[in-house]
């Protein structure tokens, strides 16, 4: 069967000189028969030479396959014309809404740049995230692996102290894979990368299995238990002078480059190199092709977005972390409630705690401490209420713990005049922990030898880590208190309110958990916010990045520092509402594509305090002066831009009232001042409402419905504006009418009767 490509590919010209039979489009309309769609993101700066090979690669087939190629959009090519890119390659916002068979993510030559400093990483990240629903099997090549792997299970990359070039022998780890079905037991495959995965990396994730290796390149072929997913870590599609002309552009580049081994005869350069990889090369692609996407993919391929994926969260892990807030240890019936919880699933090995919470007359723990800092009776007073409240849970629930032994030492402690107001903040936590920690029997790990900051008062996330996976693994079960850790001179620091959700976030990185559970006194991410809506519908699933946006706008939801460690991992975080344990909650996933949604949108939540400038003049934005001095101005009067709208002769910013406060007219005078006949307005009294849900790009009736709760309602719109990533869009109305806007909007949304 043949391979069909665009018209005019230049790939066309070269593979029929070869022999190789290949389709173009026109061609293909007289054929009935499906093809495999199969998409290619081509990230190689040698577009031209990388469609050729891999279309060589997949024509050694008896399936017709069908190629689109797809750039990404934040990186332009620079090796390979714009006519070309134009007319053979595709964006992802215009192919995101297409479903595939397969898809090849090629390598890249940035080995030596972290992940996150890739310029198109973020859009990288949307597109691995797309293709869990829109793919059904995904085949990444070197670095484009390295990529898909730090993303779907955070495997880091390790650079290599010289560059890995040559073609090296490999054996077959896993004989009866059908990958490798007709493989001799060695096999030769080229690589040229600067950068490694781990074998202990990849074997510490269990739903991944290495298939072949070599003794000298490292792991070559890795796959997932689902089998839709394969990371191949070398060059099999690589031509005869592939590794030719990089050692030579090397060379003529000035680097101290050795010849690739293996590659020369007697690894001579000046003589032609031999080809030891290009039967078992089409034999790879010819194997994925057949076993691995015709032989199961959907015949429907509309049917691949629901295809039986593995779920986000099992219903049952392996490893959970949990992390109880403290009005879930407030009393002894709560108390009881939370130990219940524990003991109840086995996967519950990490717990954090925060400290007693408010409990009737008694205060927040934590609160009670804050306010006892500066004064030594007003501390060991304190000290009293907590030993009281925390010997009656002792008491009632048969607890042996040294509460009064751990509360004299913490006072004698801060009488010592050595340790701050951080560490007796910090204490209340601590000694819930201790409590945890007996009445569970787990191990006690103390989290200032663990979460460790540096002097800018900034959490060190590379010490951290290592620190609490180095301690945990020697834990089978334990209980880290919430909220605090230290310097690395040991003098304990704290949080910002709400650390403790951070704390268990990191451990839940540390010790790679199934789940990340959050024990709260809520029934989860709740759509509005409960004060503005009464009974609010808790949202089932959101993503990180929904959640960062409703969190960003006000919404009271997990502090916005919990998402960061779980989501390099992709840990699904649980929000669970202890007085309804049975209940699922909220699930925060890093996508929901696996999910149907049951909300149109995932959530409303706003901000007042809010001020608009306006600046009107005829083509003011085509003034790249006017831009650049506004922009210095801004920054001079420590004003940040929460959003900005422009137009040919206006430019509308959005800044928070309490940044321009009583200057007003300072500030209007210094922007006319940057052009001559500009007018500049400033509204204050604005508040900012931001909707928030993934499929807003995709679905026109969103921004029909929420202009038609503000027409019912009579409310004026001053902007509208979407997000970057498109899954929010930000209204800005008057400081008055911001509650009854949310519940306008709730309402359109929910089909709830309007109020």
């Amino acid at each position: 069967m043949p391979i069909k490509v665009p018209n005019d590919l230049p790939a066309v010209d070269t593979l029929t000189k070869e022999n190789v039979f290949v389709m173009t489009d026109t061609r293909a309309m007289t054929q009935d028969i499906r093809p495999l769609k199969i998409l290619i993101l081509n990230l190689m700066p040698t577009k031209i030479a990388t469609e050729t090979q891999l279309t060589r690669c997949l024509s050694n087939s008896p399936l017709q396959v069908e190629l689109e190629l797809m750039q990404t959009s934040t990186h332009k090519a620079h090796f390979t014309s714009e006519e070309h890119m134009i007319a053979f390659y595709k964006t992802f916002d215009q192919i995101k809404d297409n479903n595939y068979d397969g898809m090849i993510v090629t390598g890249a030559p940035i080995e030596l740049m972290e992940f996150e400093e890739v310029d198109y990483w973020e859009e990288l990240c949307e597109i691995f995230d797309w293709a869990k629903v829109h793919v059904h099997c995904l085949f990444c090549l070197c670095w484009g692996a390295q990529a898909a792997m730090y993303h779907y299970y955070g495997i880091p990359k390790i650079i290599l102290p010289q560059k890995l070039s040559g073609v090296y022998k490999h054996r077959l780890e896993y004989k009866t894979g059908m990958l490798f079905r007709g493989f001799d037991d060695e096999f030769y495959v080229p690589h040229s990368r600067q950068a490694d995965t781990r074998r202990e990396d990849i074997e510490a994730v269990g739903c991944l299995k290495i298939l072949a290796s070599s003794e000298e390149a490292g792991v070559f072929a890795v796959k997932s238990d689902n089998d839709r997913e394969f990371y191949i870590l070398g060059h099999s599609e690589y031509d005869a002078d592939t590794l030719l002309n990089e050692y030579i552009r090397d060379k003529n580049a000035g680097l101290d480059i050795q010849p690739p081994i293996n590659y020369f005869p007697n690894d001579d350069d000046t003589k032609e190199p031999i080809v030891r990889w290009r039967s078992s090369g089409n034999l790879l692609y010819t194997n994925w092709l057949n076993y691995f996407v015709y032989q199961s993919t959907p015949y429907d391929i509309r049917m691949i977005s629901e295809e039986d994926l593995a779920p986000v969260a099992p219903a049952k892990t392996e490893l959970t972390v949990s992390k109880f807030g403290g009005n879930c240890i407030a009393n002894s019936e709560r108390f009881r409630m939370t130990l219940d919880v524990i003991k109840s699933d086995p996967a519950r090995k990490y717990i954090v705690v925060s400290a007693i919470g408010r409990d009737g007359a008694f205060s927040h723990v934590t609160d009670l401490l804050y306010g006892s800092t500066g004064s030594q009776k007003k501390f060991v007073d304190s000290m009293g209420i907590v030993e009281k409240r925390m010997t009656k849970i002792a008491s009632d629930l048969g607890i042996v713990c040294d509460i009064h032994g751990e509360i004299e030492q913490i006072i004698k402690d801060y009488r010592s005049g050595v340790y701050g107001g951080n560490y007796v903040v910090s204490r209340g936590e601590y000694l819930a922990a201790r409590l945890m920690a007996a009445a569970t029997g787990y191990d006690f790990v103390d989290a200032r030898n663990i979460i460790i900051f540096g002097y800018d008062g900034k959490i060190d996330w590379d010490k951290t880590r290592e620190r609490v996976t180095a301690e945990l693994a020697k834990h089978d079960r334990a209980v880290i208190p919430g909220f605090y850790g230290a310097f690395e001179n040991g003098v304990v620091t704290v949080f910002p309110r709400g650390g403790s959700d951070i704390t268990g976030a990191i451990v839940a990185e540390a010790v790679r958990a199934d789940l990340y559970e959050n024990w709260t006194d809520v029934p989860g991410v709740l759509m509005a916010d409960p004060r503005i809506v009464e009974g609010a519908l808790t949202v089932p699933i959101i993503t990180y990045s929904e959640l960062r946006e409703m969190a960003r706008m006000g919404a009271e939801v997990l502090h916005e520092d919990t998402v960061l460690p779980v989501k390099r991992l992709g840990i699904p975080i649980n929000i669970r509402y202890l007085d309804e344990p049975d209940d699922p909650g909220t699930l925060i996933v890093q996508s929901a594509g696996h999910y149907k949604n049951v909300l149109e949108i995932s959530g409303i939540s706003g901000r007042s305090g809010y001020a608009d400038i306006t600046v009107d003049k005829a083509g003011i934005n085509r003034d790249m002066r006017f831009r650049s001095g506004l922009t210095d101005l801004l920054v001079e009067n420590h004003i940040s831009i929460h959003g900005e709208l422009t137009g040919s002769d206006a430019i509308d910013i959005v800044v928070t009232e309490d940044q321009i406060a009583q200057r007003e007219v300072k500030i209007k005078n210094d922007i006319e001042a940057l052009t001559d006949g500009a007018t500049v307005r400033i509204m204050t009294g604005l508040a900012l409402i931001a909707i928030v849900g993934r499929d807003l790009a995709s679905s026109g009736q969103v921004i029909v419905k929420v202009f038609e709760a503000m027409s019912r309602e009579r409310i004026n719109v001053v902007f509208i504006d979407h997000s970057p990533k498109s899954i929010s869009m930000t209204i800005g109305v008057a400081e008055a009418d911001r509650e009854r806007a949310i519940r306008a909007i709730y309402s359109e949304f929910t089909r709830l009767s309007r109020v």
